[in-house]
């Protein structure tokens, strides 16, 4: 007999897939398994074909898949409705595990917000019914406020945080979903009159701007409908269109560290000013020009991703841009420009009424900030992203969120509103969007190897983690496919060879795999020439085919075009020649790739002569791994002067411990600022192995024992290790010296015995 098992992959009938999204991993991996034993198809995104999307969280970030599946009506459920399904063997009523409209939504309430007049229950009660949780300020995603001059609602737009007015609550508690905060969810301007009609409000509206045109098309949402309302006070136009010849002034929330790309010409007398001047005037008299901020400028149209964003949306949603008189009535679209940026005829019927669309505002530059959903590598970190495809960007949000991370989305002042630790750029080459320059850029590789490795690298430990000054790919080589060669078959090399492979995907080239045929090749590049095997040395000479260090695929990204291979050819022996303007030095003779070289970039090293005087090594391991400076001393008084030099990035001093307190460095480790520190000889050595900068807080020479912790277990040398691997090959290996010196201790002790007693029979004998 064979015994009958359930056919649980007939379970979920149902045509459609099934998506996921805001989960934890543990969570995400066992409903995609029930989904899977259930004979249910899953789906990476949200698309025509999608069933049900499971989540255990809202979102109200627009790229989201929450929002995603809203707009295409597409029910939502928690994972609890797998787990019905699986118990019960059949399909359960999906309204019974439908998620809350507010489900693990984080919001902090205003104090004047609290409650519901036209109600027994209040708000806050509302929310903690439909799953919303009442958090601190600083805990918060969403900060309900009544309008813009509360004190909450200026420091929440500082922090990044999504604001919103009761009106929003409401209208999610009603339609039980949450909605994103926009048009008229948005939070008003104090003393907004809700139902004036236009002629009402006419007779207080002054003449003072009445020859102005203002471009409110490089402000903030939130500003925008505050200075709309200025605007009409002052009797001024107002355009959202930044090519309209008839321009005076085009205002900003200034941004004084860095310059704003706008298609606005600059040769013409046009004040690119701060939106507080348009506030002055129309608090009374006009105001002059010149005593408000000025915002720098840089005139590139084929870079203004705000107007791109606002033709993308008025494509979208068919939305016009024309000059309107500024009133309390709703602007009204214009048909020709709406058709014309959209790409349609103009031709219509001569019944057809003419379209008349309220227009909205056209990008919605205000900073969104998806939150985290889980503790990773980049907890504590806010990564900016501007200029990426709606397809891709979703995804890569995904990633970082579910690893710690924060992502701040927003074009231009929005953008550096959410305050990112560093901006995640689109491409490799130069952003199309302008960044302070203390804001660090990465690339998706960065991203990708942070997460493989579970290491936090700095930017510049490889040259394609910051994007290149030059447009990439390279039309040159685009049909260049080339093989990458000399390196040792260890963990470490291999991830070594992954990043030079990306770099040959970044410069446009194709790699060669394992069944890449040799007739196919173009080019060689070795890593390492003292690995370089004979036959690849001997399939170059045979076929004509340019064997080169690496060196060439570092200068080909760093100066934006093709090197001629003659400056980097290897034979045989090693290296013909190197290129003379490269400013990263590559060994020859083994020794570390040259692309790997900038861990510590920005970094000056400090080493001790005693201390160099037992590692003599440290002093080229430092100039290897390209830090700033290296310099040495030998007293403290020398230790000092080094000190006083003017440095911009982290000063590492290296010293022994013993020498340390023997030279008495205590007072000057007591006075040492946060970007300089102490370290053991260890620290340097490691971070030369491991090719990535470790941190100096487990290397430090100068340790209180009276405040300090017990310290955990022993974590990973590497960053492939297990920390577990690690702890149990320290206990071996204890245990075996536990073992040698009780063995040798058992020798030492018979062989004594064996020589008194050789000596008692000698005594004998004689």
């Amino acid at each position: 007999k064979v015994p009958a098992f359930p056919l649980y992959d007939l379970i979920y009938r149902c045509p459609g897939a099934l998506c996921f999204s805001a989960m934890e991993p543990w969570q995400r991996t066992r409903s995609q398994t029930l989904a899977k034993w259930m004979g249910a198809r899953c789906a990476q995104d949200v698309a025509g074909g999608t069933e049900l999307l499971v989540a255990a969280r809202v979102s109200i970030h627009p790229d989201s898949k929450y929002q995603e599946a809203l707009a295409r009506r597409i029910p939502i459920v928690k994972p609890s409705y797998l787990e019905a399904v699986w118990e019960s063997k059949r399909l359960v009523d999906v309204q019974l595990h439908h998620l809350l409209p507010l489900a693990g939504l984080a919001i902090c309430f205003d104090a004047d917000c609290c409650g519901d007049s036209e109600g027994p229950t209040t708000l806050k009660d509302g929310a903690v019914a439909s799953g919303g949780q009442i958090v601190p300020f600083d805990k918060a995603e969403v900060v309900i406020v009544a309008d813009t001059s509360r004190s909450l609602y200026k420091e929440a737009r500082k922090r990044g945080q999504q604001v919103a007015p009761p009106k929003w609550l409401e209208r999610c508690l009603q339609i039980r979903c949450a909605l994103q905060i926009s048009g008229d969810l948005e939070v008003p301007q104090p003393g907004a009159v809700s139902g004036s009609s236009p002629a009402s409000m006419e007779s207080t509206c002054a003449t003072m701007l009445e020859r102005c045109v203002l471009c409110l098309l490089y402000l903030e949402a939130g500003s925008r409908e505050a200075a709309r309302a200025w605007a009409w006070r002052c009797g001024a136009w107002t355009t959202l269109d930044p090519l309209d010849p008839a321009i005076t002034h085009v205002l900003f929330n200034v941004l004084l560290d860095a310059a704003v790309v706008v298609s606005v010409p600059t040769d013409k007398e046009i004040y690119f000013l701060d939106v507080s001047w348009l506030e002055a005037c129309a608090s009374g008299n006009k105001a002059l020009e010149t005593d408000f901020p000025r915002q720098q400028v840089s005139y590139n149209p084929t870079c203004d991703t705000i107007y791109s964003t606002a033709m993308g949306n008025v494509r979208e949603i068919s939305r016009g841009l024309r000059r309107v008189r500024s009133t309390g009535a709703d602007d009204v679209a214009d048909p020709s420009l709406t058709a014309a940026l959209a790409g349609r005829p103009l031709s219509r019927a001569a019944s057809d009424p003419p379209p008349v669309v309220p227009v909205a505002p056209v990008a919605d530059i205000e900073p969104h900030i998806s939150p985290p959903l889980s503790e990773g590598i980049f907890t504590g970190l806010v990564l900016g992203m501007a200029g990426w495809p709606h397809d891709k960007e979703a995804q890569i949000v995904e990633q970082i969120c579910s690893h710690g991370g924060s992502v701040a989305h927003g074009i231009g002042n929005a953008l550096m509103a959410g305050k990112p630790n560093m901006c995640l750029c689109w491409g490799n080459g130069p952003p199309v969007f302008a960044t302070p320059a203390k804001v660090p850029l990465v690339t998706v590789q960065w991203l990708q190897a942070c997460i493989a490795e579970q290491t936090l690298h700095p930017s510049s430990a490889f040259p394609h983690f910051e994007p290149g000054k030059h447009p990439m790919p390279l039309p040159s080589m685009s049909k260049f496919v080339i093989r990458i060669t000399g390196l040792q078959q260890d963990r470490k090399s291999s991830r070594e060879r992954w990043r030079l492979e990306e770099l040959v995907q970044v410069l446009g080239a194709t790699v060669a795999q394992q069944n890449t045929r040799r007739s196919e090749l173009t080019h060689i590049v070795c890593a390492e020439p003292s690995l370089l095997q004979s036959s690849f040395a001997e399939l170059a000479a045979k076929r004509q085919i340019p064997l080169v260090s690496v060196q060439w695929l570092l200068d080909s990204f760093r100066l934006g075009s093709l090197q001629p291979e003659e400056k980097y050819g290897i034979s045989g022996n090693g290296i013909n020649g190197i290129s003379s303007s490269s400013d990263v030095s590559a060994s020859a003779t083994g020794g570390p790739v040259a692309c790997f070289t900038a861990v510590l970039a920005k970094c000056d090293i400090l080493l001790s002569k005693t201390t160099l005087a037992n590692t003599p090594d440290l002093q080229k391991m430092a100039k290897d791994l390209a830090a700033a400076s290296v310099e040495t001393w030998k007293t403290a008084d020398e230790l000092r002067n080094c000190l006083q030099a003017r440095r911009e990035g982290q000063v590492v001093i290296v010293v022994d411990k013993d020498e340390a307190h023997r030279n008495g460095l205590e007072s000057i480790a007591a006075n040492l600022s946060e970007r300089q520190s102490f370290v053991q000889p260890i620290w340097l050595s490691e971070t030369y192995s491991q090719r990535r900068r470790l941190p100096v807080e487990s290397f430090g020479v100068f340790v209180t024992e009276d405040v300090q912790e017990p310290r955990p277990a022993q974590g990973a040398s590497y960053a492939w290790q297990p920390a577990e691997m690690k702890r149990l090959e320290e206990v071996s290996e204890q245990a075996h010296h536990e073992k040698e010196s009780k063995t040798g201790g058992s020798l030492t002790l018979l062989n004594a015995l064996k020589a008194g007693a050789e000596q008692k029979l000698a005594k004998l004998g004689s």
